[in-house]
């Protein structure tokens, strides 16, 4: 392992960078860009790279083709939508995300955004910060509880077990749908959670959360018609990434009282553009992104990755990588 040279490509400040390498074992060299590091430095950087560790899940073509020693490319972010993964194939280095080492930090912004949907939260400290408050002759609640709700879970990886140990706390029913995994009856007991179809989901859930990652098969796998399916009172959240909801249909469903509010983490395109339409509304409550990066998880992140390094330099095979072609 003497002399294997991990190669980091991040966005973080000095100090977050440092809490990365802090967690390299030993043996491993460890370099990071300079910030604001120009396309033709990082090709030279990685020509003899070992390893990658790159945040966000992004790097050039022209920059993965120089990494000419590179084993494995390990993200410190959950997701690879926006790797191309049919290159890294075509190069036979595989493509490794952080392990669920955010899913702490997402399953509690997805059950923040939960309770401040159902409360209104943003809307009545927006009317406070302006001078308002409730008049005194608005007597009529138009806020949920939680408790005696049905939560439905689309996914149930490990940020969506979480989630539903999270909200079994709120005395709620949970049921989930995954067109791929199935949890043992042992598992749901456990959790406290039940399967169901997708579409018996979206009928019967107050809460729908969403915890699939972006592929061919789930872009778009929220529009009109799936929309429409569910309770007018109901909440949608998307925790995952953006796509996966026809963000246009869900504009329109919110405006048209289809579904009462979502709660959003992600976009299409993000930033959004001027006048998106789901900004200016007010039973939508979007935050930048920003569920997964917490002061705790940056080093459980940095750990999982020198880890499944480790794996690949005793010559065993990496875990959590992509399948390529994947990318939606």
């Amino acid at each position: 392992m003497a002399g294997t040279k991990v190669v980091c490509l991040t966005d973080l400040d000095s100090d977050l960078r440092q809490v990365v390498a802090d967690q390299a074992l030993p043996g491993m060299e460890v370099i990071s860009e300079r910030l604001g590091a120009s396309e033709g430095e990082k090709m030279e950087l990685v020509s003899d790279a070992d390893y990658l560790i790159i945040w966000p899940a992004h790097i050039s073509d022209d920059v993965l083709r120089a990494a000419k020693k590179c084993k494995l490319v390990q993200c410190l972010s959950a997701g690879y939508d926006r790797m191309n993964l049919a290159l890294a194939a075509e190069l036979g280095i595989p493509v490794a995300n952080n392990g669920g080492a955010n899913s702490v930090a997402v399953a509690e912004h997805t059950m923040m955004l939960i309770l401040a949907s159902l409360r209104k939260m943003v809307v009545n400290a927006n009317n406070v910060a302006s001078g308002g408050w409730r008049k005194s002759q608005e007597r009529r609640p138009d806020v949920f509880e939680f408790e005696g709700k049905t939560l439905g879970l689309i996914g149930i990886g490990n940020i969506a077990k979480k989630v539903a140990k999270r909200a079994r706390a709120f005395d709620v029913e949970v049921q989930y749908y995954d067109r791929f995994a199935t949890l043992t009856d042992d598992e749901q007991r456990e959790l406290g959670v039940k399967p169901v179809e997708f579409e018996e989901l979206l009928r019967t859930s107050d809460v729908v959360s969403i915890h699939v990652p972006l592929t061919g098969e789930t872009r778009n796998l929220i529009a009109k018609d799936q929309l429409a399916m569910m309770k007018p009172s109901s909440i949608i959240i998307n925790t995952s990434r953006g796509g996966i909801i026809n963000e246009d249909d869900l504009a329109q469903a919110l405006s048209s009282g289809v579904i009462a509010a979502a709660g959003l983490d992600v976009l299409e395109k993000e930033p959004p553009p001027a006048g998106h339409p789901l900004t200016k509304l007010p039973n939508a409550i979007i935050t930048p992104h920003n569920a997964g990066p917490t002061l705790e998880s940056i080093p459980k992140r940095a750990a999982n990755a020198f880890a499944n390094i480790q794996r690949v330099i005793d010559g065993g095979a990496p875990e959590w990588t992509a399948k390529f072609g994947n990318t939606g």
